[in-house]
Parts: C-alpha cells; structure tokens; sequence
C-alpha cells in the first residue's frame, strides 16, 4: 500500500463515491470495486490501455515504461531512492538504477550546470615571471 494525494487522490475520491450500482430491477448497491462497470470488474485493460496511449501519442509506449518513468521522476527532484523504491515496488537496489535510466535531457542538464560553474569561477589572475 502506498498513499496517494493530489489529482490521483481526487480522481479515486470520485470514483469511490461512484460506487453505487442501479440495475435494471431497480436494486441499488455498493460496488466494493473503485474502477468498475455496473458493478463488475472491468477485466482486461490491454485494449483500453493501447487505445488511450494511441490517443495521447505515445505508440510504442508499454505500461512497463510508466515505472521507469516513475522511479526518474522521483530521483530528479530529490526523492530518496529507498522512497522512490518503495513506490515503484522495487526490493533490491541493484534493480532500481535500470528503471533511473539517463535520458538526453538529463545530458543536457549536466551540461548546463558544469557551464554555471565554470562561468561562476573566480578568474584567475595572470603572473608575470619576475627577472
């Protein structure tokens, strides 16, 4: 288990308050799923989830690829990486660094902070050789 906040909070908040199911008797009850339809599991999500990746533009993608996405986004900013493994369920350090994959942007941020450096130097001053 792991907390949740924010939008994700928020859309699971809805969708637990939509759990009640009329049928077509009239009969009313508590579905004790959050994601569901008319009461029933909604089953296998593999059409549904290759669908709304088509529509987002992101062919090519697996679901598999939202862990990595996850466990980097997590490091960039300073999550502790015991933290980050928590959330993305991995149980050994030697697995997490394959999903901290470097990306180009990253390059390109290292790149920019060596230049700030570089640039905030102090300058050095040149000697003239004493005769």
């Amino acid at each position: 288990m792991i907390p949740i906040e924010g939008e994700l909070a928020e859309l699971i908040e809805r969708r637990w308050q939509a759990r009640e199911v009329v049928w077509r008797t009239r009969a009313t009850f508590l579905s004790p799923l959050v994601f569901h339809r008319g009461g029933k599991p909604l089953g296998d999500f593999r059409k549904a989830w290759a669908k709304a990746y088509d529509k987002a533009g992101c062919l090519g993608k697996l679901l598999h690829d939202l862990r990595r996405t996850a466990g980097r986004n997590m490091i960039r900013p300073g999550v502790p990486q015991s933290v980050a493994m928590s959330i993305s369920g991995h149980r050994t350090i030697s697995m997490f660094p394959r999903y901290n994959v470097t990306s180009d942007a990253d390059q390109r941020e290292a790149f920019r902070r060596v230049e700030k450096h570089l640039a905030e130097q102090p300058k050095k001053a040149t000697v003239a050789p004493l005769r």
